[in-house]
């Protein structure tokens, strides 16, 4: 099921889009499935309301999706990734907000299950970027389907393999973009990886099976003095990896998106 959580700021008048914001992150729901999870301060959030180049991206987005049935719309993406991968999903929740321009599309615990969050503002308006980030995510959907344990907090070798795969079907469905775009990280950092993957690969060395470097390879606020490295490298790596299987072998995503992240890590 898909959730639009954006009706009420799509009423908005631009001369109170500020207030309107401020009153929809008081949303106990949003709350819920952003504020909390994400540890979004209150100076953060006030910050935010302030910056008027993310009220103008914010009243980009309302206009461009206050007309269009946003539910009907992602529906037929998924429905379309089904029909090139072959693959069909259990039920997911996808529910589409309007954040701080701090994220894009994550998972989170929702009343107990695991649920889909969509910032719609990610999009920047544009739909070739609703698509590589849907396209992204459907691969996790898959693979939570197919294997019966946690793909994101497991061990690092496989959140390299899910993310990798997740990377590399946004450039198949969304082709002709930057590299580092469908890694999902600046272009600085794209290159940091490319030029430094002896580095990349010592600091995992023995902890692959593990989940001790979650933090260092995969989130936003890793300590990056400790490691000597950027935030959120382990998309790009796994990136790398999938990419480089895929092209050795002549394959497409839907050829491997159920393969077991051994075979593809491990393949010499």
């Amino acid at each position: 099921m898909v959730y639009n959580l954006c009706i009420s700021l799509f009423e908005v008048n631009i001369n109170n889009i500020k207030e309107k914001l401020s009153n929809y992150f008081q949303d106990e729901i949003i709350k819920q499935l952003y504020l909390i999870p994400k540890k979004v301060k209150q100076d953060t959030l006030i910050n935010k309301l302030n910056d008027k180049l993310y009220i103008q991206r914010v009243l980009r987005t309302i206009l461009h999706y206050k007309d269009k049935n946003i539910e009907k719309l992602i529906m037929q993406k998924i429905n379309y990734f089904i029909n090139d991968t072959g693959k069909s999903i259990n039920d997911c929740d996808i529910y589409v907000i309007i954040g701080l321009d701090t994220t894009t599309i994550y998972s989170v615990k929702y009343k107990n299950k695991d649920v889909t969050v969509l910032l719609l503002e990610a999009t920047d308006a544009k739909e070739e970027n609703l698509d590589l980030l849907l396209a992204h995510e459907f691969t996790h959907f898959v693979r939570k389907n197919l294997f019966n344990r946690d793909i994101f907090e497991n061990c690092i070798g496989e959140r390299f393999i899910v993310e990798g795969i997740g990377c590399n079907y946004s450039r198949e469905m969304v082709p002709k973009k930057e590299e580092f775009q469908y890694c999902i990280v600046n272009q600085e950092t794209f290159e940091w990886v490319k030029n430094n993957i002896k580095k990349v690969e010592l600091y995992m060395h023995g902890k692959l099976d593990s989940n001790e470097l979650m933090s260092d390879y995969f989130y936003m606020f890793a300590d990056t003095y400790k490691t000597g490295m950027p935030v959120r490298i382990g998309y790009v790596y796994g990136y790398l990896k999938v990419k480089d299987y895929l092209n050795k072998h002549h394959l497409r995503i839907k050829d491997i998106i159920g393969l077991n992240w051994e075979d593809i890590l491990f393949d010499n």
